[in-house]
């Protein structure tokens, strides 16, 4: 018997999940590679789910996880909507460690370079424009440069 159940995601996270394991139809739950880790972490049974926790608080597209008898038994079968939140930034931190690990390396100085390079990297992980608008990913770009920097020179 398997339980499935839906996380929330953002549309331009799925793709980029797809992109590592299978999510169509569903994603398998197990403890093979660190997304279905962090999901495992998060399980909790039916009886320690509290009300705030069934109160939605995200927006995106639908990953339904498919959970086996066993991680029911022995984890729990609920992710909470906080655990969803804590997935999603998983997601979203391990998206631009890639994107920087991929453009950096390419950088010259050259004028366009940049965008070159970001478009080269939304190609690369089949993310379409209406998934992920060029300025906002050029906004994350600089964010996560930034903070890379920051956590360099401390």
């Amino acid at each position: 018997m398997v339980f499935l159940h839906r996380v929330t995601v953002k549309p331009f996270l799925k793709t980029y999940l797809a992109h590592y394991v299978k999510v169509e139809p569903y994603f398998v739950l197990s403890d093979t590679n660190r997304f279905g880790s962090f999901l495992l972490n998060s399980l909790k049974p039916k009886k320690q789910i509290k009300k705030s926790d069934l109160k939605i608080r995200l927006e995106g597209v639908e990953l339904t996880v498919c959970i086996s008898e066993w991680y029911e038994r022995n984890y729990g079968v609920i992710i909470s909507f906080e655990h969803q939140g804590r997935f999603n930034k998983f997601l979203f931190d391990d998206f631009n460690d890639r994107m920087l690990d991929f453009v950096l390396p390419k950088l010259t100085g050259k004028k366009g370079e940049i965008r070159r390079e970001l478009l080269n990297f939304r190609e690369k992980y089949s993310i379409s424009e209406d998934e992920l608008g060029f300025t906002t990913l050029k906004k994350q770009f600089e964010r996560a440069l930034m903070y890379a920097n920051r956590y360099k020179s401390a």
